[in-house]
């Protein structure tokens, strides 16, 4: 597939484009070279290298559109090779959007599972920007979450490296490409209880559909956890179903959340959308009840 598609961008780019795509450095050449053939993991390794490069703007255009490439072959899962240790049962990496009436701020964080736990995590960006730099408590080191709140925008695309450390003292590392932030915010407010939610494009991705979550909180615990919830990945909805819940304003979030790999880690791209609201300022009930008698 990714050959198929490398080729009809090949086509479609004029001779000067084609070009300029393989004069980069000997490991953007390679990197190109081993996506044709197929070696997705080796093209993997070539695209770290070639990061660490100097690069002109066009060369770091092209390695995005590559990754971009490289993970349309089978949703990143063979991007790496590299598996995670015996006592690290998961690793997620999520990088959020959040659109509230009042403001737009972004958040990534890491989080995942350690049956034996986790000393210490680091991610910094190449080749020495920390983004997050932790000592993990006792509380948190078996079910870990530690989040870092960009300021100027979402973390943006490029080479970086993620360092474990487990309580027993056994290191584990990883370089991590990020993909290029989603361009164009594709949930929004049509109302207090509805949203809209951009038609999908990309209908023969090989990963997963999108799925909607979908969550209440008492307005003075929004760092609790939900009142309620509710996730879909078929059928998404764009409005707020009847919940049972006591009069009074709560704190409303929906989420549109993609998922891709790379190897054993996977990505969550979020976009979020939140806002106060008051239930019922109309009886639900009733007029659920009055539409079910029609």
């Amino acid at each position: 597939m990714v050959r198929a598609v490398f080729l009809f961008v090949m086509m479609a780019l004029p001779l000067k484009g084609v070009c300029a795509w393989f004069s980069g450095s000997d490991a953007l050449t390679s990197a190109h070279q081993r996506l044709l053939e197929g070696n997705t993991a080796e093209s993997f390794d070539a695209m770290v290298e070639a990061w660490q490069q100097e690069k002109t703007s066009t060369e770091h255009r092209h390695l995005t559109e590559l990754l971009s490439l490289a993970i349309s072959e089978d949703c990143g899962r063979s991007l790496s090779t590299l598996s995670l240790p015996s006592w690290l049962e998961s690793m997620v990496i999520r990088r959020e959007t959040v659109q509230t009436p009042n403001r737009v701020y972004y958040q990534f964080s890491i989080y995942g599972n350690s049956n034996q736990g986790i000393a210490s995590l680091s991610f910094a960006e190449w080749p020495n920007q920390s983004l997050i730099l932790s000592e993990l408590t006792e509380e948190n080191e078996n079910q870990f979450k530690l989040e870092f709140e960009a300021v100027a925008g979402a973390v943006p695309a490029g080479l970086y490296k993620l360092d474990l450390t487990s309580k027993e003292g056994e290191a584990w590392s990883s370089w991590v490409l990020i993909a290029q932030p989603e361009p164009t915010q594709k949930i929004s407010w049509k109302d207090s209880r509805s949203w809209r939610i951009a038609p999908r494009l990309d209908l023969k991705s090989t990963c997963p559909r999108p799925f909607l979550s979908m969550n209440l909180y008492q307005q003075t615990g929004v760092e609790d956890a939900p009142i309620w919830s509710e996730d879909k990945d078929k059928n998404l909805p764009t409005s707020l179903p009847v919940i049972d819940v006591p009069n009074g304003q709560y704190w409303f979030s929906v989420a549109l959340i993609e998922r891709r790999w790379q190897g054993a880690i996977l990505f969550e791209d979020v976009q979020r959308i939140a806002r106060s609201i008051d239930l019922p300022d109309i009886d639900l009930k009733e007029l659920s009840l009055n539409k079910d008698a029609k």
